[in-house]
């Protein structure tokens, strides 16, 4: 059987295509995967950042019920307030579609866990003017923060919803 030689070239022209193709198509995949690393290291890093700021006693009694709730300070709002700008910036990626969708569920579930503790729901009150102008932002925030909630991050984890958010672990 004789294949012509026009054939042979057309049919690896064609396979070059195809490889070239796949090639670049690898290549975005690997750098999308790069630069949600990247974003998840760099998050991770600012809310590191909000925790070494947070007085202690409030963070642990925010999810811990048998931790006393310390008095309004002027230092646990600017800490609630520097998350929830955390937060919104991380909703607007996720909203322009630069976060994929594993690492957004694994922060929702976090945003979620923090947002349902004791100062977060108390200084929400007085800060929720403060993002007044973002009605999509309110209203996400409004949504995690009602009780029996099952967030769009698929089943509830194993996690306890009385335990307290675990600062070595990095929260976020």
């Amino acid at each position: 059987m004789n294949i012509p030689a026009d054939v042979l070239v057309q049919c690896s022209q064609v396979g070059t295509l195809v490889l070239g193709s796949l090639g670049v198509w690898v290549a975005m995949l690997n750098q999308r995967r790069q630069l949600n690393a990247q974003m998840f290291i760099t998050i991770s890093g600012r809310f590191q950042e909000l925790l070494r700021l947070f007085p202690t006693e409030a963070w642990l009694a925010n999810r811990n019920s048998s931790q006393p709730v310390p008095p309004r300070s002027q230092e646990i709002t600017d800490c609630t307030l520097y998350c929830l700008q955390l937060i919104m910036d991380v909703y607007h990626l996720r909203q322009g579609r630069y976060i994929s969708n594993r690492l957004w569920y694994a922060w929702e579930r976090e945003i979620k866990h923090l947002l349902e503790g004791r100062i977060f729901r108390r200084e929400w009150e007085w800060l929720e003017v403060e993002f007044s102008h973002h009605e999509q932002f309110l209203n996400y925030i409004n949504e995690l923060m009602k009780p029996n909630r099952m967030t769009s991050a698929g089943p509830p984890t194993r996690r306890s919803a009385s335990a307290p958010c675990d600062p070595l672990t990095g929260g976020f």
